[in-house]
């Protein structure tokens, strides 16, 4: 599980990642809080402002490809320890503008993040070996549900102990301790060969659109990759309205109170959790198939809990399906790190994540527009359905891995 950190590089790059995620999440619970005490319309407003920088993450892309990605990884960590100095202060001088300077804050955040996420996709392979990049993906997914969980109580408790200013400037902190780590994970990063390099030409050579326009068409030469967006980004949309209205489901369907709530969405969470952990300590032979099998494991799970009529059989369930999604999350970007040339890596990183972007909102809203419309259950059983016809993909069109990529080990562990 843990021979990833064994290179010294991903070593730095996880402990500036711990820092910075539990200052985000610490800061998101007393932002969110905050906003919610003035007016439910300006949370809604932040909530928008938190979604759509993620679409930018496809131009986000662009920019990784042709642009060094460790480098773009610092700055934007900086700026964002920069930009919270300059909201601390401003509300030190004014603090009746607090929630306007949260909300840009906010923004900034998730701004920086869809650059950030295409960035750290294309780094972790030049970090770890092939063999233990699945172990490398797990700690972060691991990381950053640790860091949600950790932070959500942390920033609840916060608020009243050391006040809005002390948060700001831990995650002002944070950001600067991760921009620290990646200047440290520098020497550690493997050079990608000449042979791994642009088949014709440098992508810095060429314009935004018609960077973007190219690293397209490369992915439409892979059949098998286009064949997965479409049930990856319906699994995401379905996934996203479903768990949208799961307090719903647990009061109205299933009668339960407050407590049993938080204990069955708990055991979702532990799901995850345990999931990301087992992927770091196994090694299967072919990611394409255990990749269907997690999606089938994924799709009977959300049909048990459509079905399951007892609160402790829903648990069982959403235990079993987090599992399933844990480890179905760090092996699907191993796969694709392993699969997509690399000098298509940051614009396909950030294709999924705009696409992601794009997807998580209109789940959510697509699913409180239906409430009275169509069954509860309709998003639980469209989940259940994306997730066997991402298998169907999986299994018919998805090539085989072909384990660590040449000229792409790491240049000191």
């Amino acid at each position: 599980m843990w021979n990833a950190l064994r290179s010294r590089g991903f070593l730095w790059l996880w402990i500036g990642q711990m820092f910075s995620q539990l200052g985000n999440a610490v800061f998101l619970i007393m932002g969110l809080w905050e906003i919610q005490l003035h007016s439910p319309l300006l949370l809604s407003l932040a909530g928008m402002g938190m979604s759509v920088p993620s679409i930018l993450a496809m131009a986000g892309g662009v920019f990784v490809d042709r642009y060094h990605p460790g480098k773009l990884m610092l700055g934007t960590d900086a700026l964002r320890g920069i930009a919270v100095m300059a909201g601390l202060g401003t509300i030190w001088v004014k603090p009746q503008w607090d929630i306007w300077v949260i909300i840009t804050i906010l923004t900034i955040n998730a701004l920086g993040g869809s650059l950030f996420g295409p960035a750290e996709m294309v780094v972790l392979p030049r970090l770890v070996p092939g063999q233990a990049l699945g172990s490398a993906n797990g700690l972060n997914a691991i990381t950053n549900q640790l860091s949600m969980a950790v932070g959500s109580a942390i920033g609840g408790a916060a608020i009243a102990l050391i006040g809005m200013k002390v948060i700001f400037a831990f995650d002002m902190v944070s950001f600067w301790v991760s921009a620290i780590a990646i200047l440290l994970m520098f020497p550690h990063m493997s050079v990608v060969s000449a042979a791994k390099a642009l088949p014709d030409e440098s992508v810095s050579g060429l314009g935004f659109w018609p960077s973007l326009k190219d690293g397209w068409t490369g992915l439409q030469s892979m059949p098998w990759f286009m064949a997965l967006l479409l049930p990856v980004v319906l699994t995401n949309f379905a996934f996203n309205g479903a768990f949208t209205m799961f307090p719903y489901w647990m009061h109205h369907v299933l009668h339960a109170g407050p407590l049993v709530y938080g204990v069955v969405d708990a055991a979702w969470s532990a799901g995850l959790v345990l999931g990301s952990l087992v992927t770091g300590m196994v090694q299967p032979r072919s990611l394409r198939v255990t990749l269907g099998y997690l999606g089938i494991a994924m799709s009977v799970c959300m049909l048990g809990f459509v079905f399951a009529h007892q609160n402790l059989l829903a648990g069982v369930t959403l235990f079993a399906a987090g599992i399933a999604n844990g480890m179905t999350n760090a092996l699907f970007i191993t796969f694709i790190q392993r699969m997509i040339p690399q000098h298509l890596m940051g614009r396909v990183m950030g294709i999924i994540i705009t696409l992601f972007g794009l997807a998580t909102p209109l789940g959510a809203l697509a699913a409180g527009a239906t409430l009275h419309l169509l069954p509860l259950s309709w998003m639980w059983l469209l989940s259940a359905g994306a997730e066997m016809a991402l298998v169907y993909v999986i299994f018919t069109k998805a090539p085989d891995d072909p384990g660590t990529p040449r000229g792409m080990e790491p240049a000191s562990v």
